[in-house]
């Protein structure tokens, strides 16, 4: 039953604290949040139509997003 779960993408970090002073972990945690949750070279932005395509990793399908969905979407 666990291998037919659809994950959310949704991840949550559940190790120590990081604690005032800890400045290499708090640089690893501020590098972590300002990351991309999408890729911005498998994204295509046509501008008249106010449509983002966006493309599988492997390259073999994409989806097609009105810009306003896309925007919810991420």
């Amino acid at each position: 039953m666990l291998m037919t779960w659809r994950h959310s993408g949704f991840n949550l970090f559940s190790g120590p604290r990081i604690q005032p002073g800890e400045e290499e972990a708090i640089e690893h945690l501020a590098r972590y949040i300002i990351r991309a949750s999408f890729s911005q070279e498998r994204m295509t932005y046509i501008p008249e139509e106010s449509r983002v395509i966006y493309q599988s990793k492997d390259g073999k399908k994409e989806k097609v997003f009105d810009a306003l969905e896309w925007l919810a979407a991420i």
